[in-house]
């Protein structure tokens, strides 16, 4: 259910004002003293000056300033007073008398009283002397306010340097937007979100110049790159060059030296690059002149020096334009340096393959086979797997085949990794067969268009890791248990990336069984292993993270934990720029998101992963993520939303196993209740929990046990879920057990404790509706100050639910514990009444009207009008706390 925009659905020309309040501020402020005659805006091309200036006029000619405009340009600046003559009164520009239209200009700003008159010279730098004599003049010896914009690093006349260097101006150096400003300005800019990985894509290039930003979107646009998808822009692909941009570029960048632009040329192919190399290519004295002028940036790496161009989006822009010669010239010398250094960074092979090719110039199989790996360790499968194949057909050999194998299969392409893989005997070495025995298991479950009947261990040690999964995804949780139980307890004696795989399985099998010992034994040989394999398997540590995290969500009991965990790895991915690894943190991001109840996370996060993952499903994980997304939705009443996505669901191929099925039934139940339908909820819930239970997973039964206790089947499941908190006891089972206890019977006191341990243990929308409900119990039997307290409670719990609305949650009563005095009251503030037409209407006297209004606000535990009519004037079914 992609969209994208119409192609005549563009942004306005004029891009809101970001990040720039404060230098608004101090132009305005400055404008009303008396001492002060001016601000010069001093900035690089593209960061802003000249709309900051057009704002700041605006404001100043809205509070009553006489303003006027004048531009400085080359062509003006040829002839005297050229970008002022426009300011003469008619008929003036035309005198020749270059002294006589000055003083006129004068006279027209000196003016007596009312606001002091403001001119704008935008290009200061640009002026011709007389015109800069002529803004010096009219600030220092006029009432005339000057604000003025000047390109950092041009030459500048020197009467306008000595308004700031006096200070009878004052200087103001415009710094490019920080990320969080362009973030805000490229969601309000193009009015929708964008995924995280095309928000720092566009970060990188454009580092916070508002013009680069603004014709980097435009280009994605107009090349159909940048594209709306599920209500989040997706940068897909390649930015297009488009003449626009690139003119735009090269006119900011203003490059006429031809080593300057060398020395752009070698860093649009490669940057960051070390500074004797680029010497090397491009001469000392070339990469002098471009720091000098603003074009590149030398940083100290470690005992390095690292050069960089200033901004990203010229590297595009130049590299696009590129004589295809030049462009092969410059790879051939990258790679010859490359090849005669150490070659000690992990990005070396892969560069060196890949500058080659790009030269022309061949590569070994050894070294096309080494890049392949590194390629596909960066997640960049596509280039893996030409290389690959350039490593096989160059006589790479069985080695080559096993990569390429491995390559489609990352890709979830497993007939055609099936038909590349090489024969066993083929594979000699404890090494190749171990990587060929895993991946040839691997191929044979995920190929199955059902899934294949359980098999028993194989006593190869390879072989039984990959079957520690896929038993578990059948669904088969004490089997897969002990089988990886068994080979973790020799981990020394199985390929590290077998145990990986074994740490992991278990980890999440100890998860479904409340085993909290088990997980913490299985994440911590992980992380051994991991670390002590960092080179060879760099994405191990990230996948013993992974399962801790969803052993953490499935135990029930850390979610606290789960979601900080999370966002942590989250971040670390985004700044990778790898979007199959992005959009994986996302998920699990939103999953968590949640089961704690926190609907707009959940709901954000979940279609930005589905976004970021589409093409990249080689575990056909998409249902489950659009299940959830589906159960978000439905647990802030969002009917429409949660059948659409459960639709998208039912069209997606399901993964083979049982293991995901419990958790897909609690969404279809979750879309049940938010329509109402609480029969067919709590029927949905108590399947899942039976699918859970044959599975042998104790903590997926009891959360969905749970569901159907919220949705009012409480009595029936009670029983169960006491005899799940006896036979396996978590703190997730218990606090289940206790909620269900409460629901059944009514007990308001027994579900403010669950209420409690809920919200300690992370369950935020439980919580709440524990306490909602609570309340309602207190309120019915008279308890005043315990309806106080839920209701205070249940409000803190639903404010950081953000907007999350199923039946238990429900509020409208508040107003029943209220007088039909106090309740009159309240609802004529509500709809917006001043206190003292309140008094007259009721022929109350106004401290009666706020004593009313005081026990209203004691009562219902709020503090102000705004929430009171949130509370009041909704409608019943819209009502939320």
């Amino acid at each position: 259910m992609g969209e994208s925009r119409p192609r005549d659905a563009r942004p306005s020309d004029l891009w809101p004002l970001v990040g720039r309040d404060a230098v608004l501020r101090t132009i305005t402020e400055a404008a009303e003293q008396a001492g002060v005659d001016g601000v010069v805006i001093v900035g690089t091309p593209g960061v802003g000056r000249t709309r900051l200036a057009r704002e700041a006029v605006a404001r100043l000619d809205a509070m009553g300033h006489p303003t006027a405009w004048a531009t400085g340009t080359r062509a003006a600046g040829t002839i005297s007073l050229g970008a002022l003559l426009h300011l003469a009164p008619l008929g003036d520009s035309a005198i020749p008398v270059t002294g006589h239209t000055f003083g006129r200009i004068v006279e027209r700003f000196t003016v007596c009283g009312g606001k002091r008159p403001v001119l704008v010279v935008d290009d200061t730098h640009l002026l011709d002397s007389a015109s800069a004599a002529l803004v010096y003049h009219l600030a220092v010896h006029t009432r005339t306010f000057v604000l003025l914009t000047v390109r950092q690093g041009q030459t500048t006349p020197d009467v306008v340097t000595t308004l700031w260097k006096e200070r009878v101006a004052w200087r103001v150096d415009l710094q490019p937007l920080s990320d969080g400003d362009v973030d805000t300005l490229l969601e309000r800019g193009l009015d929708s979100p964008l995924d995280a990985v095309t928000r720092r894509t566009l970060r990188r290039l454009s580092v916070g110049n508002p013009l680069v930003l603004r014709e980097l979107v435009q280009s994605g646009l107009d090349g159909s790159a940048l594209r709306r998808v599920d209500g989040l822009w997706h940068l897909d692909g390649r930015l297009q060059i488009t003449l626009r941009l690139g003119d735009l570029i090269e006119a900011q960048m203003q490059v006429d030296d031809p080593a300057v632009l060398a020395v752009l040329e070698v860093l649009a192919c490669k940057e960051p690059l070390c500074q004797p190399v680029l010497e090397g290519i491009t001469g000392h004295s070339a990469v002098v002149q471009a720091e000098r002028r603003g074009l590149v940036v030398v940083e100290r790496s470690g005992s390095r020096h690292q050069t960089r161009l200033a901004i990203p989006a010229y590297g595009e822009v130049i590299r696009a334009r590129m004589p295809r010669a030049r462009a092969r010239e410059i790879w051939g010398r990258l790679a010859e340096s490359l090849a005669a250094s150490p070659r000690r960074r992990a990005d070396d092979p892969l560069e060196l393959a890949v500058w080659r090719r790009r030269a022309g110039l061949g590569s070994s199989a050894r070294e096309l086979l080494a890049a392949a790996r590194r390629a596909a360790e960066r997640l960049e499968f596509e280039v893996a797997e030409r290389l690959a194949v350039a490593s096989r057909d160059a006589g790479g050999g069985v080695d080559a085949n096993l990569t390429l194998a491995e390559v489609l299969a990352s890709q979830g392409r497993y007939a055609d990794a099936a038909g590349v893989l090489p024969a066993p005997d083929e594979c000699d070495g404890e090494e190749r067969a171990d990587r060929r025995a895993m991946l040839n298991e691997k191929i044979d479950y995920w190929r199955h268009a059902v899934s294949p009947a359980p098999r028993l261990p194989t006593g190869d040690r390879a072989v039984d890791a990959v079957r520690t999964w896929t038993t578990l995804l059948e669904g088969h949780v004490a089997r897969s248990l002990a089988l990886g139980t068994s080979l973790l307890a020799q981990p020394c004696q199985q390929p590290a990336r077998a145990t990986i795989s074994v740490a992991t399985a278990v980890m999440v099998a100890a998860g479904l069984v409340g085993d909290t010992g088990l997980v913490e034994r299985a994440s911590a040989t992980g992380l051994a292993v991991a670390s002590a394999h960092r080179t060879a398997l760099p994405w191990a540590m990230a996948q013993v993270r992974g399962a801790r995290c969803l052993a953490d969500l499935l135990g029930g009991g850390a979610l606290t934990a789960a979601s900080e965990a999370v966002e942590i790895a989250y971040r670390d991915a985004v700044e990778t720029q790898m979007a199959p690894l992005v959009g994986l943190w996302t998920a699990a991001r939103g999953i968590v998101a949640k089961a704690q109840g926190r609907v707009g996370p959940a709901q954000q996060a979940l279609r930005e992963a589905i976004v970021l993952l589409d093409g990249h499903d080689p575990f056909r994980l998409r249902r489950v993520y659009l299940a959830e997304l589906a159960g978000a939705y439905a647990m802030a009443g969002d009917t429409v939303q949660a059948d659409t996505w459960l639709d998208r669901m039912d069209d997606t191929p399901a993964p083979p196993g049982a293991l995901f099925d419990p958790w897909i039934e609690r969404d279809r139940a979750w879309s049940a209740a938010a329509a109402l339908d609480l029969p067919l909820a709590a029927s949905r819930a108590i399947g899942a929990a039976k699918a859970a239970r044959e599975s042998g997973a104790p903590l997926v039964e009891a959360l969905a046990l749970s569901d159907a206790a919220r949705f009012g089947a409480a009595k029936e499941v009670c029983d169960r879920l006491t005899e799940l908190a006896r036979d396996t006891p978590t703190p997730a089972t218990e606090v289940f057990a206790t909620l269900a206890t409460a629901l059944a019977t009514d007990d308001a006191h027994l579900l403010a404790e669950a209420a409690e341990t809920l919200h300690h243990m992370g369950h935020l929308l439980s919580a709440a509706e524990a306490a909602a409900t609570a309340y309602r119990l207190h309120v019915a039997a008279g308890r005043r100050t315990a309806a106080k307290n839920a209701l205070v409670f249940a409000r803190e719990l639903l404010a950081e639910c953000g907007g999350a609305r199923t039946p238990l949650t429900d509020l409208t009563g508040s107003e029943a514990s209220l007088t039909p005095r106090e309740l009159h009251v309240a609802k004529l503030i509500a709809a917006g009444m001043p206190g003292r037409a309140v008094a007259d209407r009721l022929d109350l006297s106004l401290r009666t009207v706020n004593n009313h209004l005081g026990r209203v606000y004691a009562k219902l535990g709020i503090s102000g009008r705004h929430t009171l009519a949130q509370i009041l004037t909704q409608p019943p079914e819209q009502k939320s706390p």
